[in-house]
Order: structure tokens, then C-alpha cells, then sequence
């Protein structure tokens, strides 16, 4: 059990966070609840720690995606505001690694996650 593990477990715990406080205040409804608007201030600071990750070549399977996972549900949460955030290279690596792992449940997300990001292309 090395420093890499504690950091991927760590990180991988406050993505999981930050995914429970975004799905948690979005709510489960076909509109996003308003209460989402609370995090928007810090969706930027969200976006920068996922970067950082993306740009660690440590990263987990689980941090790939965890990330995705919290990718998809900010774009479902605040729209074609996101754009600007995930076009940007790293995310976009980020996301294509997530679409080639061997892990299903990276695969599965990181799928999700760019859907969701070309829905909002086309409707903007």
C-alpha cells in the first residue's frame, strides 16, 4: 500500500462526494431543482481538481470513472454552461481513456458522459 494507492483512494472518495452533492441537489427530476445552482460557484474548482487528475498518469480505473461519472451528471446539472469546461484536452483524454478501459464501469460512464456532452453541442 504505497502513497499512489492513498492518493487514488482519496481522490476517488471526494469525487464520490462531489458526485453525491451534485446528484443530491439536481434531484431526480426531468429539470435539474434549482438547489443545483448552490455548487455553481465551484463547478470551475471541480473541473480543475478532475484536470488534475487526468493529467496524473497514476490515475485509477475507479478515478477514471468516478470522473466521467461526475463529467455526465455537471452537464446534465448546468446545461451548455459546461462546454467551455470539457473541451479542453485533458477532459477529452480523459474521457476517450475512460471509453477504452477494460473496465465496464469506466467504459460505461465515460460512454454516458460524452453522450451527454454531444447532446448539449447540438443543442447549443
Amino acid at each position: 500500500y504505497d502513497m499512489i494507492d492513498y492518493l487514488n483512494e482519496l481522490r476517488e472518495g471526494c469525487l464520490e462526494a462531489y458526485t453525491g452533492i451534485v446528484q443530491g441537489l439536481k434531484g431526480d427530476g426531468e429539470q435539474p431543482n434549482a438547489d443545483v445552482n448552490l455548487i455553481q460557484p465551484h463547478v470551475g474548482h471541480i473541473m480543475s481538481f478532475i484536470e488534475h487528475i487526468a493529467l496524473d498518469e497514476d490515475h485509477s480505473d475507479e478515478n477514471i470513472s468516478a470522473c466521467c461519472g461526475l463529467i455526465g451528471d455537471l452537464c446534465t446539472a448546468f446545461g451548455a454552461g459546461m462546454l467551455p469546461l470539457v473541451d479542453k484536452e485533458p477532459i477529452q483524454g480523459l474521457l476517450t481513456k475512460g471509453r477504452r478501459s477494460k473496465a465496464t464501469k469506466a467504459k460505461t460512464l465515460a460512454t454516458w458522459a460524452t453522450k451527454e456532452i454531444r447532446k448539449l453541442k447540438n443543442a447549443s
